[in-house]
């Protein structure tokens, strides 16, 4: 967090923290941090999770993220895979916790983190139709687009494997750290759409747990071509 605090980001790259889920462990590790640095976050949760399953945050835990400037926007009602829904359930999981949200923080709810980042153009479409402005995906590129009325926008995921320095480098958008991400990306995307979801967990849980020897290589690789001041 001391990290990127010191970043300076600004027009389009402007850095835009966001959390998903709503895990108690937002609030009770990252709430504050955040607040002694000043900075402000997006955390999208799933709405029918919120104060009945454990592990996760309470309304009244939400309520005070908001009081203290943060967002607090959708993720969903039960963390299904839009693309997968029916009209009804697609329904739902959009609306319902929009308006579950509306109704427990008295605050708009205009943008959604779309669940295990899965979306294609019937899921864009019920986004607008329920009221959505801002959607968020997983894809890991930086600047935001309008699609169908929307705001699009990628992200890129910190994972507890990254040190600052390594989170340092991807804000500048410098190094083999981007690549390496886009390229994680496109081996996902490709393993969802060829072998289904089974694979793409097994793949996901293989590269977010590399070996700490590699990381510290890409490292060493990046400083490298850093230019000595």
């Amino acid at each position: 967090m001391q990290r990127l605090a010191t970043v300076n980001c600004s027009g389009p790259n402007l850095l835009h923290i966001t959390f998903d889920d709503g895990h108690v462990s937002q609030y009770d590790q990252a709430f504050s941090a955040l607040q002694e640095l000043s900075m402000k976050a997006t955390f999208f949760v799933t709405a029918g999770w919120t104060g009945k399953r454990p592990g996760y945050m309470t309304w009244e835990q939400l309520a005070e993220l908001a009081r203290c400037g943060h967002e607090v926007q959708s993720h969903g009602w039960s963390h299904t895979l839009l693309t997968r829904c029916s009209v009804k359930e697609l329904q739902i999981e959009l609306s319902r916790s929009k308006s579950d949200l509306e109704d427990h923080l008295g605050a708009k709810v205009n943008a959604i983190s779309l669940p295990g980042g899965r979306w294609n153009t019937r899921v864009l479409e019920a986004c607008r139709e329920s009221g959505y402005e801002q959607v968020f995906t997983s894809d890991p590129w930086m600047v935001s687009e309008d699609v169908m009325g929307l705001q699009i926008a990628g992200r890129w995921m910190v994972t507890r494997n990254m040190n600052a320095q390594r989170i340092h480098f991807l804000l500048e958008g410098k190094g083999a750290t981007l690549y390496l991400l886009r390229a994680r990306h496109f081996a996902k995307e490709t393993a969802k759409l060829v072998f289904g979801d089974s694979a793409y967990r097994s793949l996901w849980r293989m590269l977010a747990n590399k070996d700490k020897s590699q990381e510290d290589a890409r490292i060493a690789s990046d400083s490298a071509r850093r230019p000595q001041a």
